[in-house]
């Protein structure tokens, strides 16, 4: 693959990227809620949903992605699930300072609700399948424009929620008044609780 070609790819990825959708709200709100570590693990998570979905493309494994999707209906409700539970703790949360959490089951249980934001979300296998033939040739593939494919969409997409991240930690700084902690709850579980439904449904 020519720097050209690559450097439109990851333009196209950074433009789909960091349109509104349920990962980059769910990165915003565990941030200003949690802090950057981890928005970091949930950001991890959705970027590796992505990768798999980029490496189910570019084999065009278009049935096997839809047989996948099939076969995710109990993992998306369990996920769907999670996320609301966090949202509705978030929301009933009453003067509570923004202290980052220091489980390490928290940040894997943040790392896998990344994940099933990023894999179960319909509109990313479309993307992938629509818009990857235009800047590659599936059928003719080398090992070489694999791995270019796929570390510059990870970083583009871990990069864009990134930015929600950095984001979210500047809004932290400004709403730390323990006046405004419950509104910031109410708003960042509600986030977290359609972010839940819209996987649920979706």
């Amino acid at each position: 693959m020519d720097l050209l070609t690559l450097i439109s790819l990851i333009v196209a990825t950074f433009i789909y990227a960091i349109s509104p959708g349920p990962g980059l709200f769910a990165v915003l709100a565990i941030a200003t809620r949690f802090g950057p570590v981890p928005a970091i693990w949930l950001s991890l998570g959705h970027t590796i949903g992505d990768i798999i979905y980029v490496a189910l493309a570019m084999l065009a494994l278009s049935a096997l992605a839809e047989l996948i999707n099939n076969s995710m209906l109990y993992v998306k409700i369990l996920g769907a699930s999670y996320l609301i539970f966090i949202g509705y703790q978030q929301y009933r949360s009453r003067g509570v300072s923004f202290e980052q959490s220091s489980k390490r089951s928290s940040f894997f249980m943040l790392f896998v609700a990344g994940f099933i934001v990023g894999v179960t979300n319909p509109k990313t296998i479309i993307f992938y399948l629509s818009f990857l033939p235009v800047f590659i040739d599936l059928n003719d593939l080398s090992f070489r424009t694999e791995v270019q494919v796929l570390v510059a969409i990870g970083a583009t997409v871990f990069f864009v929620l990134s930015l929600a991240n950095i984001l979210g930690i500047r809004l932290r700084k400004h709403i730390e008044d323990p006046n405004n902690i419950k509104r910031i709850n109410q708003v960042t579980g509600i986030t977290m609780i359609l972010v839940g439904v819209f996987v649920g449904l979706y």
